[in-house]
This record gives structure tokens, sequence and C-alpha cells, in this order.
């Protein structure tokens, strides 16, 4: 008897509730504007025949509607959706995590506020845009949204047209990204979650609304014009959204703004009115009939059609076999790109330490106080993901990748080893103040060689990390062979033993370099997946990727989101110092903005450099290829080589800043012709002589007699 009284409550409620578009407010709005639209273009017969077509409102359609409509207020007396947490809820809980006792929240403004609204209303925007997206690309979910789209009219209570589980799976796709935006602009902007805070976004959503929301779903054509089309999403264009024609297919899936679907390639823009014919429909555009005549099949025939749907997904891709597709071919252009990429990282890195003050005298602080030579290593994480994805497709086997990846790391790995023992006893032995801590770390002869032989000294689960003498920037290089290690155990193990391999890599790696494992993945999804965000787009949304990103990383770089996201993780880990816990990852927030920024650069960089002919290579491109052909070597002997320079050079001497720079590249190239450069050369020798012992090898004997 209570269940029954609330529902006839929570029923008598909606119009009156400003949260639903069919409440009488906004109706009443709707109203308004249609009259001044009839008055305006001149409509025939009475403005109550035009506004409410009886073809529309006496349509079995509309009735599946009305009935939809008292199973969603059923299912919220029944509590179904007080199950799923909001975004509120996360941003709140996040803010009672950031904050301490000793944080002061910055001073709230009407600015603060409006910046607030915006961000939230935006990233709200964007993540309902996926959403809906996902619903109509997942067959998993389609038959859910189906119910939705089956509608053969359109009316302002369409939009409750929709399966009940399906705003459940919207509120869990949007409840987590939604909630963390709204939590980090609440703390770094405002700092406390009030009415007047959150209320900016509910009067974007009220104006929404009263402006015409309804006429969304209806048979009442409202286009914004072209230009502004390419920013909000128009009434018509949503109609356009629910038609069966196959131009119209997937496109506009955007609720307030276009701008979105303009990004990503799924924006339709009418150049006039078109005639729509609303529902479902097969690939070529072939009207269906209505698949859910009756409540029973809106709510329960979803479900069969989904299990049957991946089922079918399960079906075919076992019936595709384990054949693979040639290996992806990268592009002469993408790859002058990731090379001149990985040379302005390298050198960067090398300024960065360079500029420091033992070795320049202060003059190139600012490279210190904005700190590049980290930056550019997170850079480095992007790049070498993608290359390693890359190589893994064209390897094809775990040998060959174990082969390749150990020959290219090792080849330059050893020699610049021996080259830090000898540069360092040298150094020590000229000008010992040279050598400071924590930039050189005197370990015994045995460490050094074992734990820079396997590239296990920033392996926490190992012991502890250790710096090898003053090649410092070995940290990375360690990281990166963890990476190698995951990523070849995920591509080519199966089953338990590739659980298990996992499991003993994350324990020995440590979290210090498993911090930096999704900046690194990034890269990898870049080269695996990029394409499906890029996919039938034109060249301009390519350059919104490609550009847009690194406006928005400088950006970023310029405001205190990088200390502030710094101290985040300082006040997660606290008590504990969390440079102790992560070692050369304290920067991990920032450093995966960097990473996603670069991967969205590379993704339209990548759709740009496809469709750019094969030409001959000219100087310029020469001269970056050869720059990147030694910038592994690059990377590994400067740091060693600045010190010996540091302390064997005299201050004295003239243009001494010139010099010290002229000497380290010198060094550091000399070295890659030596050792980097002729990576092929060495594999080959490699391969022909083990085709030259295998035979006699005990092992290949008692193969040949089996």
């Amino acid at each position: 008897m209570e269940t029954l009284q609330d529902f006839v409550a929570a029923t008598l409620d909606a119009p009156f509730d400003f949260n639903v578009r069919y409440s009488i407010f906004y109706l009443t709005c709707t109203i308004l504007i249609a009259f001044g639209l009839w008055k305006y273009r001149g409509s025939p017969g009475t403005f109550t025949s035009w506004l409410l077509p009886k073809e529309v409102y006496r349509h079995r359609s509309n009735l599946l509607d009305i009935k939809l409509f008292f199973a969603s207020r059923l299912f919220s007396v029944l509590g179904v959706f007080g199950a799923v947490f909001f975004p509120t809820t996360v941003a709140f809980g996040l803010l009672a995590q950031f904050g301490g006792a000793d944080y002061a929240p910055p001073e709230t403004t009407w600015m603060r506020i409006a910046i607030v609204t915006v961000i939230v209303v935006v990233v709200s925007d964007f993540c309902k845009y996926w959403a809906h997206r996902a619903h109509h690309e997942w067959k998993a979910l389609w038959p859910f949204h189906a119910v939705h789209h089956s509608a053969d009219v359109l009316t302002p209570l369409t939009v409750q047209r929709v399966h009940p589980l399906e705003p459940m799976i919207n509120s869990l796709l949007m409840t987590l990204f939604v909630g963390i935006a709204q939590g980090l602009t609440l703390y770094f902007l405002v700092g406390e979650l009030s009415m007047l805070t959150i209320g900016g976004a509910n009067a974007a959503y009220f104006l929404f609304n009263t402006l015409g929301s309804n006429f969304r779903h209806s048979h009442i054509w409202i286009s914004y014009g072209r230009v502004m089309e390419h920013i909000l999403i128009s009434p018509a264009q949503h109609q356009i959204h629910h038609s069966v024609a196959v131009k119209h297919h997937d496109k506009n899936y955007g609720s307030i703004f276009a701008i979105w679907d303009w990004m990503f390639g799924t924006l339709y823009v009418p150049e006039s009115y078109e005639d729509l014919t609303f529902g479902v429909s097969d690939a070529k555009g072939q009207r269906r009939e209505q698949p859910y005549e009756t409540l029973g099949a809106a709510l329960f025939k979803p479900f069969v059609e989904s299990v049957e749907n991946v089922l079918a997904v399960l079906r075919k891709a076992r019936g595709s076999g384990q054949a693979k597709a040639d290996p992806a071919r990268m592009s002469q252009g993408f790859s002058l790109w990731l090379d001149a990429l990985r040379a302005g990282a390298a050198l960067t890195v090398l300024f960065g330490h360079m500029a420091h003050t033992r070795f320049t005298g202060g003059e190139y602080q600012f490279l210190r106080d904005w700190n590049v030579a980290s930056d550019a290593v997170a850079v480095f994480f992007v790049l070498s993901g993608v290359v390693i994805a890359y190589a893994a497709e064209r390897d094809g086997t775990l040998g060959r990748y174990a082969f390749n990846r150990i020959t290219r790391i090792m080849s330059v790995l050893v020699p610049a080893l021996m080259l830090t023992l000898v540069f360092d006893a040298v150094g020590t032995s000229a000008d010992i103040s040279a050598y400071q801590a924590p930039y050189y770390h005197d370990v015994s002869l045995g460490e050094f060689l074992w734990r820079g032989l396997t590239l296990t000294n920033l392996w926490t689960g190992t012991g502890d990390w250790v710096r090898l003498g003053t090649n410092g920037p070995i940290w990375s290089l360690s990281y990166e062979v963890g990476f190698y290690l995951i990523f070849g155990a995920v591509l080519f193990l199966k089953g338990a033993v590739r659980i298990a391999v996992l499991l003993t890599l994350v324990l020995l790696v440590g979290p210090p370099a498993l911090a930096l494992l999704p900046a690194w993945w990034v890269g990898v999804w870049v080269w695996r997946h990029a394409s499906v965000l890029t996919a039938g787009q034109g060249r301009s949304r390519a350059w919104v990727f490609a550009v847009g990103s690194i406006v928005a990383l400088v950006m970023m770089k310029m405001s205190s989101i990088p200390a502030d996201l710094e101290g985040f993780t300082a006040r997660m880990l606290a008590p504990h110092d969390h440079h102790a816990v992560l070692v050369y990852s304290n920067e991990v927030l920032w450093n995966t903005v960097i990473a996603v920024c670069l991967a969205l650069h590379l993704v339209g960089v990548r759709h740009l450099a496809d469709t750019w002919p094969q030409r001959t290579e000219g100087g310029l491109a020469k001269t970056v290829r050869w720059v990147a052909g030694g910038s592994f070597s690059l990377y590994l002997v400067h740091y060693p080589t600045l010190h010996l320079l540091d302390a064997t050079l005299p201050e004295t001497l003239p243009a001494y800043n010139i010099v010290l720079l002229l000497l380290t590249l010198s060094i550091c190239f000399g070295f890659a012709t030596l050792f980097e450069r002729p990576i092929r050369q060495y594999r080959a020798v490699l391969l022909t002589t083990w085709e030259r012992i295998a035979p006699h090898l005990p092992l290949n004997g008692r193969r040949s007699m089996s």
C-alpha cells in the first residue's frame, strides 16, 4: 500500500519537477516559443492542430511512451535508480579526501563560480556524448537504446521512452568522470561544495530546458543555421539523429554542444529542411516494423537481443581463427614526425640537465624552473609506446620481439655503463667536488654491474633503488624495460602463464615504474587503436587534435596545474614522503596529462601524415633522422660526460658553455656512431653466429633425433 502511495505521489509530482523536461513550466515555455514560431512562419490551420497533430499524438508509438513514463515512475519508487551513485557524490568525496586540517579553500568569487559552471557543463556534455555513442556502437548496449529509437513519432514524452537499464548505465559511465571533474575544479577554484557552487550548472540546464529542449523530440523543425549547428545541437539535428535514412545513421550524438560531433566526425548539419522518417532501420536504411509493440516487449526483449549480439560477436571472433592481419604500415610522414619529437626530447633532456647551476653557473636556470627535462622524459615514454607497439606487430613472435628489444638495448647500454665507470673514475680523480650528492652515487662495482646490466636499478621490488654513478638518466630505461616485459607478456603469452608472469613482473617492478605505465601505454593505444577517433574524419578535425592538444598542454604548463597535481600526490601519500615512495615518478599526474595531450596530438598527426604522398627526403629530414638515430646514446651518455667535462675543463675557458655543449654532443654522437647506428649489422652478426652454432647444440640434436 505504501509503495502504491509513493508511486501515485511520484507520478503527480512529475509535472512540477524542474529536473525533467516535461514539467508544466518547461512545457509552458515550449508552447509560448511554438506560438511565436507558428505566427512567424504563418503556418496554415489553427495553432492547436499545428502544435498537437492527431497523427502524432494518437499514434500507437506515443502510447508506449506514456506506458514507459509510468514504468519509470514505478522503478524510481522501487529504488532502482537510487542504487546508482551520482557525480556530486564523487565530487564531495574528492573534496573530503583532498582537504586536510590545514587546507584553506580559495576565495569564492563570481568569476570562479562561472569557470566551475563552464567546466562542469562542458565535461558533463562530453561524457554524455560518449555514453550516447557507446549505446549506438556497442552491440551489447544498442538493444536497450533501440527502445528509444523505435519511436515512430516524436513528442516531448519520448524523452521518457527509455529502457530502465539505460539511465543506470549512463549514470555509471558518467558519474566517475563528471564527478572527478567537479571535484577537481571545485578543489582548485572554489574549495567547497554548496548550492552556490553547483547552482551555476543547474542554472545552465534550466536555461537549456526553458529555451526549447522539448522541440528535440517533436515534429517541429527548428534549425540554428550552419554556423551555430557546429557549436550547439539544434532540435532539427536531434530529429535527424532519429531518422532512418542511411546518411543520418550514427550522427549528432551531442546533447547540448555539437563540437564533440564536429571533433569526432559524427556531425551532420542540414542544408535546409529535410522530410524525416523516424524509427529503427537496417544498414540500408529500410525501416523495420515496430520491434516493441508492447510494454513487456520494450522491457524484456532488449535483454534477449543483447545476449544474442554478444554471442554473435564471439562466434565471429572464433570464426576468424588465429590469422593475423599484415602489420600496419607506418607512413613516412608519421615516422619522420616521431623522429623529430624523439630528437627534440633528447636534446631537451640535455639542455635541461646542462642548465643546472653546477654546469653553467645558473645562466639557464629558467630551464630548470620549467622542469623541461622531466617533461621530455614523459614525451619519451609515449613515443616509446608507439614505436614498441608498431615493432611488436612486425616482430610477430615472442622470440623475435625479445631478440630485437635485447639487441637494441644492450648494444648501447653495455658500452654506456663501461663509459660511465671510466668517466666517473677519471672525473673523481681530477675534481671530486664536481661529483656532488645526490647526483653521484659511489656504488660497488658488483652492484653497479648487476643492477645496471639487468636494468633493475629502479625496480623497487628487487631492493632499494640505486643511482649508477653519475648515470641518473638510466632510471627511465629501467622503467621502460619493465614496460617492454609487461607488454610482451600481454601480447604474446596466454592463459595462466600470462597471469603468472604479469603478477611476477608487477611485484618485481614496483610502484614507481608502475605509476608511469599508463603514460607509456597511451603510446601503445595511439598505434593500435587511435584510428577509431579519426575514421571518416576530414583534415580539419585532425588539425584540431594535432594543434588543440598542444595548445591545451602549453596553457596548462603555464598555469599552476603541474605544481597543484604534485601537491595533490603528496597529500594523497601523506604521511609518507611522495618522493621516497615514487622516486622519479613524483610528478606522475602531470606526466600522465602530458601523455594524454601528446597522444591526442599524435592521433591528429598520424591522420594527416597518412594522406601525405611519399617523397624523397631532403636535408632537413635527413638531419632529423640522424639526430634521432643517436638519441638513445645522447640520453645515456650525456650526464657522465657533463660531469667529466665539469671536472676537467678550466672554468676560464672562453665561451665555456658553448665548448661544454659542443664537446658533450660530439662525445654522445661519436658514441652513437660506434654502438647505436650499426644495430642492423650487430643483429646480422648475431643471427649468422646463431645459425652456425645452433646445429651443434645438444638441444638441437635431441630434437633432430626425436
